[in-house]
This record gives structure tokens, C-alpha cells and sequence, in this order.
């Protein structure tokens, strides 16, 4: 799969479509479910970012480098907690509720940990690799278990929420940081967005529309009369 600069243009434009749809619909049917809503918004931002970063090696500009850690700050700092948060905030059932919070409150730490690495960084070195960016930040790699911690947090919230298409989306998120690792490690994360990116598409199908909600209540009425 090739990525550029207009690959991220189109990326950040169709999903900034499709998201203030997705947000419009959970505001009109299903307010509850905004935080997961709001997925395309957050990742057409990012593949804007990233589109600004393609743009920086052909055209180098003064505070490119801004972009560099823009796009990694919402990779590593941003999903781990909105993740947890969003399924924190559409949970009804009181015992799954308290593992998104504290899901929530362990990414919290993890940003917080990742804040500190990223800030003792000397730079954030781009490189392209396989047609996509390697991002390298020049820090300490932290060690493999924070690694786990992150895609925990990231799909846990996903696959474990009571919702098919949020399960679909993060078995696909799942299979494509697989696929990214396998493909191109050395990019794995910038492969791994993008594709996640597209795949938040599924979001919109999470939320359910009025008409759908009031059949579906008639229905179970109906059996429990029966």
C-alpha cells in the first residue's frame, strides 16, 4: 500500500465528512456515544498533520518539526486515554464501567510517562520507508510492556464494548497493528493510523438512529407482553 501526500489529503478530508456526520448523528440519536464519535474528527486531524509532514521533505519550512511532534503526540498520547474515556462515558452496565474507568485512568499515566519521554527527546527524525514515514524520536525506547499497555488500552475498549460494530472496528484495528508490525516495522505506527483511519468509518454504524431504537424497543416490549 503506497502513501503520500495526497493519499493523507484525501484520508483527512473524507473523514472529516463522514465524522461530522458520525458526530451529528450521535448528538441527534445517541449523545452518550459522542466520545467514540467523535474518532473520524480526531483522525482526519491526523492524517492532516501527517499530510503537512509529507509536504516538510520536499518543502522543508521553519517549525515543520512542530508537525513531527504533533502527529506523534496524538499517536501516543491521545488514543489511550480517549479510547477508555469514550467507552467510560456510552457504558450503562455499572461493572463494565468501572474497567473503562479505570482503563481511562491507566492511560492517563501512560500519556503522562509518554509526555516525559517525548519532552527528553532531541528531535523526531522522518524518514520514508516501504512509502510510508518512519517517525523516530530520539529518546530511550520504553520497554515492551509499555507497548502492550498501549494496544490494551487502545482495542481493549473496542472489542470488549457490548456494540458489533465497535467490536468489528477493533478487530480490524487489531489485525491491521499486526499486519503494520509484520509490513513495515520501522513504520509501523504511521501504517497503523492510516489504516485505523479508515476503518473508523465503521463508527458511524455504532449509533443507532431514532427510527431503528423506537422499533427495536416496540419489539422487546412485545416479547415480554408475550
Amino acid at each position: 500500500m503506497c502513501y503520500s501526500l495526497a493519499a493523507s489529503a484525501n484520508a483527512s478530508v473524507a473523514l472529516a465528512v463522514i465524522g461530522a456526520a458520525t458526530v451529528r448523528k450521535a448528538c441527534l440519536n445517541d449523545p452518550k456515544m459522542w466520545g467514540f464519535a467523535i474518532f473520524p474528527l480526531v483522525f482526519s486531524v491526523h492524517q492532516f498533520v501527517e499530510g503537512v509532514v509529507w509536504w516538510s521533505l520536499e518543502q522543508p519550512f521553519a517549525g515543520d518539526e512542530f508537525f513531527r511532534y504533533l502527529y506523534t503526540i496524538i499517536a501516543f498520547l491521545v488514543w489511550p486515554v480517549l479510547t477508555p474515556f469514550a467507552a467510560t462515558l456510552a457504558e450503562t452496565e455499572p461493572r463494565r464501567k468501572k474497567i473503562w474507568v479505570a482503563m481511562t485512568g491507566c492511560g492517563v499515566l501512560l500519556a503522562l510517562y509518554l509526555t516525559v519521554q517525548l519532552a527528553g527527546a532531541d528531535r523526531i527524525d522522518v524518514s520514508v520507508v516501504k512509502h510510508s514515514l518512519a517517525y523516530d524520536p530520539q529518546f530511550e525506547r520504553p520497554p515492551l510492556v509499555v507497548d502492550l499497555i498501549y494496544l490494551a488500552l487502545t482495542v481493549g475498549p473496542l472489542v470488549g464494548f457490548d456494540n458489533r460494530a465497535l467490536k468489528l472496528f477493533g478487530a480490524a484495528v487489531l489485525l491491521t497493528f499486526v499486519y503494520a508490525l509484520i509490513h513495515n516495522r520501522a513504520a509501523w505506527y504511521s501504517l497503523w493510523c492510516m489504516s485505523a483511519a479508515m476503518f473508523s468509518l465503521i463508527v458511524s454504524f455504532s449509533i443507532k438512529d431514532q427510527a431503528r431504537s423506537r422499533v427495536e424497543k416496540v419489539g422487546a416490549r412485545a416479547q415480554g407482553s408475550d
